[in-house]
């Protein structure tokens, strides 16, 4: 085998090896995230669940369906889609997408508000009214930020602007496995069967659903921007895992090679030297 085959096989090792150092420092990175934000999740968790229970007791004290609870006049439903801005995180995005797409219904009755990159550049030439807000482009996500996306909710759904929001995510089931949610935000559910305990409420009902409603839309909000979050880094730490593995196989082979290559190489010069020095003696 020629110097140049082998110089490019030397090449391509020192690429390769090149890209498992990058793929495994991102692993290690994406790791630290993840455990960042689990615990995160973590602590939110509580908050979650304790709103959602507030929520049903205070609605089950209604006689009549809240305001809340009653789609609005308008046709269009609103998607509320979250993904995330960065790539190299394997079909975490592309499989939101492909579990998403056939739920929605025709373009005139829907609109897509899209906070991330990735979802918007698959959806922005779609028929869909579309709006996009890069919530997951920066190093971190404020709380309020989060607050204003959850603002404008609520006050589309009461202008009568949209008739239901709904949420679409990657909820975390574990490293490696993220799960796509359809979550309805507004109308409310309908109220349970009625607490028979009597309860005492300042001020009144009506006051304190209107209050509270807003928080719990914030809260549903926040708990599902961090569950994305979650998803991404596990699915990112798993994606770079195989791309080093994936590495480290082909470096096996590319050396295999090399060998292979360098050792023919040094037995065809010893024999044009053993043959040379026959004819010397011939």
């Amino acid at each position: 085998m020629s110097s140049g085959k082998l110089r490019e096989l030397r090449g391509r090792i020192r690429s390769i090896l090149s890209i498992q150092q990058t793929t495994r420092a991102m692993r290690m990175i994406a790791a630290v995230k993840l455990r960042k934000s689990q615990d995160r999740l973590i602590r939110l968790r509580p908050y979650r669940h304790q709103s959602e229970a507030l929520l049903k007791l205070l609605l089950s004290q209604l006689e009549e369906p809240h305001f809340y609870q009653r789609p609005s006049k308008a046709s269009s439903t609103m998607y509320v889609i979250l993904s995330s801005s960065r790539g190299l995180c394997g079909a975490f995005n592309s499989g939101l997408l492909r579990w998403l797409l056939p739920q929605l219904p025709e373009p005139k009755s829907a609109s897509l508000l899209i906070l991330g990159k990735k979802a918007y550049e698959v959806l922005r030439r779609s028929a869909y009214s579309i709006e996009y807000k890069d919530l997951f482009g920066g190093r971190d996500i404020s709380v309020e930020e989060v607050q204003s996306v959850a603002q404008q909710l609520v006050q589309r759904f009461t202008a009568g602007s949209v008739q239901r929001i709904l949420l679409v995510y990657n909820r975390f089931g574990g490293v490696g496995k993220s799960i796509p949610t359809l979550e309805t935000l507004l109308p409310l559910p309908p109220s349970e069967k009625p607490e028979t305990r009597p309860w005492i409420l300042e001020p009144s009902l009506e006051a304190l659903i209107d209050s509270f409603v807003p928080f719990y839309i914030e809260t549903a909000l926040l708990a599902a921007v961090y569950e994305s979050i979650t998803a991404e880094h596990a699915a990112r730490m798993v994606a770079m895992q195989a791309a080093s593995d994936n590495a480290e196989e082909l470096l096996r082979t590319l050396r295999l090679q090399y060998n292979k290559a360098r050792q023919a190489s040094i037995t065809k010069e010893l024999l044009e030297i053993v043959a040379g020095a026959e004819a010397l003696k011939g």
